[in-house]
């Protein structure tokens, strides 16, 4: 089973991953997750 994912931020930023599998995908949007948000940061 393919799943396609298309996201668009509130900044502009624009990810696309046309195919991919549940577990490519899982991988994906727990990697994304991880990530730190610039919003999130203090200064």
């Amino acid at each position: 089973m393919a799943i396609a994912l298309h996201v668009r931020l509130p900044n502009g930023v624009e990810f696309d991953l046309g195919e991919a599998s549940l577990v490519e995908l899982t991988t994906i949007v727990q990697m994304l997750g991880r990530m730190p948000c610039s919003g999130s940061m203090t200064v």
